[in-house]
């Protein structure tokens, strides 16, 4: 069986984080230009529960970088990173790379082909650190400091009580709700340097299967 033609499905909690200002126009459309010309972004999931293959996924985290020089992400040429937990066995790894690769099929295959060349520029195993509170996602990579990061804190609803949510957008990985947030992200990477503070940011519950 091709990696193509295996099974697979996880659901959990994914958030982001980019440079462009409150909301990122490229949640109404890839071909909409961003805040400012180009993009630098983070993803961060956690998988709460999920398998390939027979391949037990629950419980772990990854995270993509990414650079993406515009004017609109539809351009492509994305500089990714992506970064796995540093826990997984091989056939673990080998199910999430041909996830985040869109090598099995997926929400991933339409993004993947962004990608430079149509692969990531590097692939890392690290240490995370997840948390999930009641308006609050982060992700921190526990190697080499704080080179790596992401929090996002949701925006408060009209009533002051619920949070703001955005539905029936064109977005590929996230789930069906999305809830409005402000993002703190850093990457001091070998192949991608950005940082920001009070930027765009999102999280939803998501579900991916393929092929």
């Amino acid at each position: 069986m091709t990696s193509t033609e295996t099974s697979w499905s996880v659901a959990g909690s994914l958030f982001e984080g980019c440079n462009c200002e409150l909301l990122c126009p490229c949640h109404v459309s890839f071909r909409q230009r961003a805040s400012y010309g180009f993009c630098e972004a983070i993803w961060g999931v956690h998988i709460a529960e999920g398998s390939s293959s027979g391949v037990s996924l629950d419980g772990l985290n990854a995270a993509v970088a990414a650079y993406c020089p515009g004017p609109t992400m539809a351009d492509g040429n994305w500089r990714a990173v992506l970064y796995l937990d540093q826990s997984v066995s091989p056939e673990q790894e080998h199910a999430l790379l041909n996830v985040f690769s869109g090598e099995a099929g997926g929400p991933w295959a339409r993004i993947a082909p962004l990608y430079t060349n149509g692969r990531f520029e590097a692939v890392r195993k690290v240490r995370f650190l997840f948390t999930k509170e009641s308006r609050k996602r982060t992700l921190q990579v526990l190697d080499g400091g704080d080179a790596v990061s992401l929090e996002v804190e949701a925006i408060r609803g009209a009533d002051r009580k619920g949070v703001a949510k955005l539905v029936n957008l064109h977005n590929v990985i996230h789930g069906r709700e999305h809830v409005m947030a402000r993002s703190d992200y850093r990457i001091h990477d070998q192949e991608l340097r950005f940082e920001g503070t009070g930027k765009h940011g999102l999280y939803s519950e998501f579900k991916w299967s393929g092929p």
